[in-house]
């Protein structure tokens, strides 16, 4: 059907603007300002029978608004091209710069707008695959396949206890209505429709199967405050609010090849993920992968190659690494495999993107909040014991360290592993144990098993702060630098000499002493009917702050009652409280302390 474009006066205007700076070949056009196109869109958007078009050679280059979204200096718009129902448009940026495309599927055109130092937009026809990056690729080899069918998907961490929403074993969520971050302003939603009957899958998948799913493309984006949701009102609400903050990506029920439109976000044009008989029937594992890989396109991220024109780079099987923008299949036959993005350092590398700019900077969706910015206190049990409920964070990206505080008040040990927790892990823990001279006594990074480890290790009595961060094998060019090695951990262990001291009515703990910035903890069990529990510590020299809380370890940001005052003679209390055990967290703020009397009364 012949288009029939009418141009406002409007229009008309902003054309006779950019006519001036057009420069038309077979390939190119330059269509105006970043102001001028905006307008022209804006006025398109205004009155429906004006459309802000091109002429490329023999293709016209415009849309068919179905979203339009034009606030506080940013700005999408997005829909079909003109008269061509099996196509898609975006357009999406600022007013100092835009870029998009528009692809026509039946002739298998694209198109790229961009826009060059001088703030001038421009439409260049470009390869397909530009745009659809994994458009007419073939699929794993056969060899590949059969490997894939004959291998399960990776075990769990045994302290993955849902430390987070999208950590640990599927436990009968309702799989219409994950959210990995819930209030996040920055969705990306996964469209399972076509694979459910309701709350159900369809064609045998089951629930564990579209959890595993979700969590895998979760833990690729999880150091990104970005809440992936299988929830269609959450993400309505958020395009609603601004489309430039979302994404989308379908799951049709067929098989098929997998593919995702560049740079997507902030439209509704994601793409799809199909089913594979190569997944073996695991379709949490398979296509979770898949998901990831397809989103990480949305996302504006390319394919990790190699040279010699290998466009999915299959990773270093001796130190079981492969970037998720490359070949994951080959992480199948790797005991501990590790998918991460990546920035090209390794030997062969053929793209230099750095991924995470990418996404942070370019797609504008901002790293998650840093779990644990200053430092918090171990926490142990009465016996020392480490539980991973209570002691876990994230890192959120290469330049995060996590630090945990613990004292011993007579020489001890310790034995503990640190284990990254999610699905589908990007993290390789590193970690060092150092004294209050800020001496490194103890490190750990366990080669190809992602964990740090310290069995049996002899400590003197004294303060000690636990650093972890993001690992690093080999070498960048011959292995992997932590650059990617982001994600959350937990830790389980036993620390003897340390601990938490259990109080008796009235009977204080005496000649309590410690070094500046460490914790000594104490717990005291108060009955039901209590009117009154009060903690109180009374000594010389130094400055002893101290916090209460009931069922866990205090710290300076989550207690019930404290003292924090210039000497070492504090005291807080508690009316009516609930019975149940209080523990007493006394801290030597910015000096040590010495000839301490502790106390809990009721």
């Amino acid at each position: 059907m012949k288009i029939r474009t009418l141009i406002s006066s409007a229009v008309l205007a902003v054309l006779a603007v950019s006519a001036t700076a057009q420069s038309v070949s077979a390939q190119r056009i330059e269509i105006g300002s970043v102001e001028s196109v905006i307008n022209g869109f804006a006025a398109q958007h205004s009155d429906a029978r004006s459309k802000f078009a091109h002429t490329l050679g023999a293709n016209t280059l415009g849309v068919d608004i179905k979203n339009y979204f034009n606030k506080h200096g940013q700005f999408s718009i997005s829909g079909t091209a003109l008269g061509n129902k099996n196509s898609a448009f975006m357009l999406k940026g600022s007013n100092k710069a835009l870029r998009g495309f528009a692809v026509y599927h039946d002739t298998g055109k694209a198109f790229e707008y961009s826009t060059d130092a001088r703030g001038v937009v421009s439409i260049t026809e470009v390869p397909i695959q530009k745009i659809i990056p994994d458009y007419g690729n073939v699929g794993p080899s056969v060899n590949v396949k059969a490997r894939i069918q004959a291998l399960a998907a990776p075990a769990y961490s045994s302290m993955a206890l849902g430390q987070a929403r999208h950590i640990g074993p599927y436990a009968n969520q309702d799989v219409t209505k994950l959210e990995s971050r819930p209030g996040s302003t920055y969705v990306y939603y996964l469209n399972l429709a076509e694979v459910m009957d309701g709350t159900t899958p369809i064609n045998g998948v089951s629930k564990t199967d579209i959890y595993r799913m979700w969590q895998a493309v979760t833990d690729q984006f999880s150091s990104l405050q970005l809440n992936v949701t299988t929830n269609l009102a959450v993400y309505e609400a958020a395009k609603e609010a601004n489309i430039l903050r979302t994404g989308t990506m379908d799951f049709p029920n067929e098989d098929g090849r997998s593919w995702a439109y560049i740079g997507g976000f902030g439209s509704p044009w994601g793409g799809k993920v199909y089913r594979d008989a190569a997944y073996g029937g695991d379709y949490g594992y398979g296509s979770g992968r898949t998901a990831a890989h397809e989103v990480g396109h949305v996302m504006g991220l390319g394919h990790d190659g190699g040279t010699g024109g290998v466009e999915y780079f299959e990773g270093i099987p001796a130190f079981q690494w492969v970037p998720i923008m490359g070949n994951f299949w080959f992480g199948d036959g790797w005991q501990h495999p590790l998918y991460t993005f990546s920035k090209g350092e390794y030997n062969t590398a053929n793209n230099q993107q750095d991924d995470f700019t990418v996404m942070t900077v370019d797609e504008g969706v901002p790293y998650a909040v840093d779990s644990n910015p200053q430092s918090k206190a171990l926490v142990l049990g009465l016996d020392g014991d480490i539980s991973p409920v209570q002691n876990f964070g994230q890192i959120e990206r290469n330049t995060d360290t996590d630090t945990f505080t613990f004292s011993l008040n007579s020489a001890g040990s310790l034995n503990l592993r640190i284990e990254p927790i999610e699905f589908l892990s990007m993290l390789d823990v590193d970690a060092t144990i150092y004294n209050s001279a800020n001496v490194a006594v103890a490190q750990s990074n366990l080669s190809v098993d992602r964990s740090a480890e310290f069995v049996g290790l002899n400590l003197a009595a004294g303060a000690y702060k636990l650093v972890i961060k993001g690992g690093a094998e080999g070498t960048p060019q011959d292995g992997f630098s932590n650059y990617s090695s982001v994600g959350y951990y937990a830790m389980k262990g036993k620390l003897t000499g340390g601990g938490v001291r259990v109080l008796q009515n009235g009977m204080p703990a005496m000649a309590e002493s410690s070094a500046a910035g460490a914790w000594n903890y104490y717990a005291i069990d108060v009955p039901s009917g209590t009117a009154k529990v009060t903690f109180k510590v009374s000594g010389f020299g130094g400055n002893a702050d101290i916090y209460a809380k009931l069922g866990t370890q205090p710290s300076q940001a989550s207690y019930q009652c404290k003292s924090t005052g210039a000497t070492s003679n504090e005291a807080c209390s508690l009316d009516n409280p609930v019975a149940g055990r209080y523990y007493l967290g006394v801290y030597a703020n910015g000096a040590s302390y010495f000839g301490l009397t502790v106390s809990a009364r009721y």
